[in-house]
């Protein structure tokens, strides 16, 4: 889903949450949402603007990433989902995170927006959460001045998102 920027693309994300039918994926104001304690602005504003509760988590200063020994402590039965910012192209440890969140009621949304092209094993980012966000703003890895995307495998989740990027229209 083309978006005006990543920025939008982060928002739409969480926005659309509220919406679905699916269960194990709606949220709720006052969901918890972890977070990494580095990245930027435009990843938490959207949580805080849908009254969601940041959980901020320490980083591993070698990738920047979510140190995961303090991710896995910091999960608790109000956790609903995990944000993974890929930060400066850096990948996410997934197949650690999803060992941790096995068998939990928790989620991956995957903020992409600095690593297009970044890859975990043989896959790109962006494969890997529910959601994954991306920018092509002027001081990203490909660069069209402006513009954003989501992408997704969730069928309903994408036309919520098509319906919130047009202002509450559909036209298919």
């Amino acid at each position: 889903i083309m978006t005006n920027s990543g920025s939008s693309s982060n928002l739409l994300m969480f926005s659309a949450l509220f919406f679905t039918k699916q269960k194990k994926f709606k949220l709720k104001h006052g969901d918890e949402i972890i977070v990494p304690a580095v990245s930027w602005s435009t990843s938490y504003t959207p949580i805080y603007q849908l009254n969601l509760k940041m959980k901020f988590v320490d980083i591993d200063l070698e990738t920047l990433n979510y140190n995961l020994k303090e991710l896995e402590k910091t999960i608790t039965k109000k956790t609903r989902a995990i944000l993974c910012v890929n930060v400066l192209g850096n990948s996410n440890n997934f197949s650690k995170i999803n060992e941790i969140i096995k068998n939990k009621n928790i989620f991956i949304i995957e903020d992409s927006c600095e690593a297009m092209g970044a890859k975990f094993g043989d896959l790109n980012v962006g494969n890997f959460g529910l959601m994954s966000s991306f920018s092509s703003y002027f001081s990203h890895h490909i660069s069209t001045i402006e513009g954003g995307m989501i992408t997704t495998n969730n069928k309903e989740l994408y036309h919520i998102l098509l319906c919130l990027r047009a202002h509450g229209w559909t036209r298919d």
